[in-house]
């Protein structure tokens, strides 16, 4: 997804049309990478608008002309790392959080029971490398930048996470 340079502008400018447009070209992309960590639906909301904030806040250390996306989910990574190595308590999942990331697919109850099977044998990087690539179609070398990875990291991340999901039955590519 390519945002273009005119609309960062714009929003350097205090144009609120032009931020609801890239946070509605950006929200899921944002979303997923911190659920990924969180596993919660009411601290991944929490932690979003943070991001949005800082991101409002630090525009201007944003490159023009480079990948706005993976500038914000790069900032999104960061502060939900930050929120949780901060944090003492663990996060409780409830699966019924994982429905927010399917919403824009007609998914019926087995789907979405499988879904939340196959999420529960991955780790955090893993369902975050998951999300990344396969919900949200990132390529492994954008995805690595994002999580600040090198990108062989990030494809062992990914085959070992395919073959827990192969192994389930969960996907096959």
């Amino acid at each position: 997804m390519i945002i273009q340079q005119s609309y960062i502008d714009r929003i350097k400018n205090k144009d609120e049309l032009a931020f609801e447009y890239v946070y509605e070209l950006t929200k899921k992309s944002v979303y997923s990478v911190i659920f990924a960590v969180t596993k919660n639906h009411l601290t991944t909301e929490d932690i979003m608008q943070e991001v949005y904030m800082k991101a409002l806040k630090s525009l201007h250390q944003y490159k023009d002309n480079t990948n706005f996306l993976n500038w914000i989910l790069q900032i999104a990574y960061r502060h939900v790392i930050d929120f949780y190595r901060k944090s003492s308590k663990e996060v409780n999942l409830d699966v019924n959080d994982y429905s927010h990331i399917l919403s824009s697919k007609e998914v019926g109850p087995d789907e979405q029971d499988k879904f939340n099977r196959m999420v529960d044998i991955l780790d955090e990087d893993e369902r975050l490398v998951e999300f990344l690539r396969v919900i949200e179609d990132m390529k492994h070398r954008d995805i690595a930048r994002v999580i600040d990875k090198p990108l062989g990291t990030v494809l062992w991340i990914y085959q070992k996470a395919m073959k827990k999901l192969k192994e389930v039955g969960g996907y096959d590519e």
